[in-house]
């Protein structure tokens, strides 16, 4: 009786130790860790002195799980780190002298980060729709996560835009970093 108690246990999914009538459970298909080690359980049947029938588990740890580095995802949320990377780095480069007669700004490196923030701002935004489209759903209320995420990161870029439009006429500086603090709130919800 035993014997097909094991059986049936075993292909169930568990394995059973019955030894002095004492009865232990471990998963044949294995515990899962933080660390995302997957631990492996296999059965072998034994026949002990006493005419108890006895199933031993051996442990087996599978290799440790390698998260890739460009996914549909990691582009997302590269492109708007980058972003958030660019406004930072806009703010520190040096303004570009402004010809007092047309008011026009020479080419520099300010405006080429700017530009690259927006760029790479409408990229992340884009990524995001693509990628992950049903995450948002105004159902869920403003307060939900996604939405929040959403709705921040996409204010963000048109404020970067903004404030390129608006260059370099005076207050353009405030769109852009009105831009960039909810971009960067906007990704660290998610992040």
């Amino acid at each position: 009786m035993r014997y097909w108690m094991i059986v049936v246990l075993s292909l169930c999914g568990t394995t059973q130790a019955v030894a002095q009538d004492e009865l232990t459970t471990a998963s044949l298909w294995g515990d899962y860790s933080l660390n995302n080690r997957a631990t492996l359980y296999l059965a072998s049947a034994e026949t002990v002195d006493t005419g108890h029938a006895t199933i031993t588990t051996t442990k087996v740890e599978s290799p440790v799980y390698e998260e890739r580095y460009f996914t549909a995802n990691k582009v997302h949320q590269y492109l708007g780190i980058g972003s958030i990377l660019a406004a930072g780095a806009t703010v520190l480069a040096p303004k570009p002298a402004v010809d007092p007669v047309t008011n026009e700004a020479e080419s520099s490196t300010h405006e080429t980060l700017a530009k690259t923030a927006t760029a790479l701002g409408i990229g992340a935004v884009i990524t995001g729709l693509l990628f992950h489209w049903d995450d948002f759903n105004l159902s869920d209320g403003v307060k939900d996560p996604d939405n929040l995420h959403v709705m921040l990161t996409t204010a963000g870029t048109l404020g970067y835009l903004a404030a390129i439009s608006a260059a370099p006429d005076s207050g353009h500086a405030g769109l852009g970093g009105v831009g960039a603090i909810a971009m960067a709130i906007g990704i660290k919800m998610n992040w």
